[in-house]
């Protein structure tokens, strides 16, 4: 960030300085932690004003707001990275990654400590989980920016050996609250009936007969 560098080089050079050094030193932690909003806005305004050709006694006139120059180059922006999204985007694809390899060694072993992917699209859990996870947590439970993957995501039920019958998707487990707590098959789909030569029928198990009023609810959830 010398003031030697800003004079020799062109716009373009302190663009790709910015991009392909200055975003690639705190990837490491970007990944694993949950940068403060005042580091965030430290780094932000070191950069701009290095693009811009100041330094932190002298301040130059940002031509172009922050957030145009963050978009791509397709969008009229330079490319550089919105270090906010990339941070929630390093630590969205832990939770990407946990879903797709639940066979891997690491990922038994959260899911053996905290549950795995699924403990963070429920209710969040006690203070013994680790600051690792916690960030991980809080972004998938923080309404807008932790909507980025679940928009991304279409669910395929497939053989249903990973979709939870009464709570992926429409939660059914919310909609009829007095069924799931008679339901002995709190499972995934594959679980709730099988595959016959006519195809799949679903078996049903109650904990006990149901009364009349539940068998009209019953009735309905199964018109469902």
């Amino acid at each position: 960030m010398a003031k030697w560098k800003q004079k020799l080089l062109s716009l373009g050079g302190r663009v790709n300085l910015i991009k392909f050094v200055l975003n690639s030193i705190p990837i490491y932690f970007f990944s694993v932690s949950r940068v403060p909003n005042k580091v965030l806005d430290k780094l932000v305004r070191i950069k701009r004003q290095f693009l811009w050709g100041g330094g932190m006694e002298q301040k130059k006139i940002a031509w172009v707001k922050w957030e145009s120059v963050c978009l791509p180059k397709e969008k009229g922006g330079m490319g550089i990275r919105d270090l906010r999204k990339f941070n929630y985007a390093l630590l969205e694809k832990w939770r990407w990654n946990l879903f797709h390899n639940q066979g891997d060694l690491w990922a038994r072993l959260l899911i053996s400590k905290y549950g795995g992917w699924r403990t963070l699209d429920g209710e969040r859990r006690g203070s013994s989980e680790s600051a690792w996870w916690k960030d991980i947590n809080r972004i998938a439970h923080s309404g807008e920016d932790g909507s980025w993957l679940d928009k991304g995501i279409k669910w395929t039920v497939g053989c249903g050996a990973k979709a939870k019958f009464w709570e992926d998707g429409v939660s059914l487990r919310l909609k009829y609250p007095t069924l799931y707590s008679m339901s002995y098959q709190q499972h995934v789909i594959q679980q709730m009936g099988r595959f016959t030569t006519a195809g799949w029928e679903w078996d049903f198990q109650w904990r006990r007969q149901l009364f009349d009023d539940e068998i009209d609810m019953a009735a309905k959830f199964l018109e469902e």
